[in-house]
């Protein structure tokens, strides 16, 4: 990471009321990053001149990949223990807050995961932090090298911090009143202080939407990692379609049809411009951030900045930012 890419990211970490409700959070919006991915695509150099693709995330995915041969499948495992096949940079591969969608196997340490368990901690959350240790650091600090793991967690955070997914979960630090987190890691920074604002406060109130609408955005795993590979591509928030979930709002138990037990029929491909602004019977994500902030009190002003924002995200979505 040496040489600045980590220098043109928008990330924004947001504090939970409890774990449960990172968890979620995790989740759901691990969902959303492909899309936005694409709607803030902003390293136009590389448009078909180096690359055919106008993100960073496929130059730092290759540029931190230190998997050997044999942690690629290029050779049989003799030295090392896991065959990987992702880098250490890239989209998460598992949900934390449900299995259902979790269709991608993952590739833990048994021991780790086992140590886990015997602790008290539940199998995905367990294999989540035990997937983290199949890597190895990638930096250390002579003065970090001893250290009390009762009242500090850099051991921990060293490996979790060089695992750079699209989404993070944080635990709580010891002896720290800060309480458990996520991190959104897949936005672009934009050129101007007001397109950054809006990036973020979108996203911030898509979070207070997902909670206080109950809103569902699960697809399976392997959906949303092929999303990513297709927000990647150049222009993609004009020119590709990304999978995405039909129904986003609960239905009425009453009214709703008997519930399948596939999955295939509950997403469908979509393009940015309807999932952001709604097509037809899905209501857009913007459109219900807007039914979030009609419902709750806040002063004229405000609200004015807020839809300027929102309606810049309608726009970008739609390639329209004129």
């Amino acid at each position: 990471m040496g040489f600045g890419m980590g220098l043109c990211c928008l990330q924004v970490t947001f504090q939970a009321c409890d774990i449960d409700e990172a968890r979620r959070l995790y989740d759901q919006l691990a969902v959303i990053c492909p899309v936005v991915m694409a709607m803030s695509a902003g390293v136009p150099v590389f448009k078909g001149y180096l690359g055919e693709w106008d993100t960073r995330f496929n130059i730092i995915t290759g540029a931190v990949d230190d998997r050997t041969a044999e942690e690629r499948g290029l050779k049989p495992l003799k030295e090392n223990q896991f065959v990987l096949p992702s880098s250490r940079y890239d989209i998460i591969d598992s949900y934390l807050h449900s299995n259902e969608y979790n269709d991608v196997e993952l590739i833990y340490d048994q021991k780790i995961f086992q140590q886990l368990k015997d602790g008290g901690v539940d199998d995905l959350l367990a294999q989540h932090i035990a997937h983290l240790f199949v890597r190895d650091t990638v930096s250390l600090f002579q003065e970090k090298i001893v250290q009390d793991n009762e009242k500090e967690c850099d051991h921990f955070e060293n490996i979790q911090s060089t695992n750079w997914q699209s989404m993070r979960f944080k635990p709580p630090p010891p002896n720290s009143p800060i309480g458990w987190r996520v991190e959104f890691r897949p936005l672009e920074v934009q050129l101007t202080d007001f397109e950054n604002a809006a990036f973020i406060v979108f996203v911030v109130l898509l979070t207070r939407a997902i909670l206080s609408f109950n809103l569902n955005f699960y697809i399976p795993i392997s959906k949303m990692q092929d999303n990513m590979r297709r927000a990647s591509n150049r222009d993609a928030v004009n020119q590709e379609m990304f999978y995405f979930r039909r129904q986003v709002v609960p239905e009425d138990e009453e009214t709703s049809p008997t519930h399948s037990t596939s999955h295939e029929e509950e997403y469908t491909l979509m393009t940015a411009d309807s999932i952001i602004n709604g097509k037809d019977s899905f209501p857009g994500l913007v459109p219900l951030v807007r039914m979030y902030v009609n419902s709750i009190d806040i002063d004229v002003e405000t609200r004015c900045t807020i839809m300027k924002y929102l309606c810049f995200m309608s726009k970008k979505a739609s390639g329209n930012t004129s």
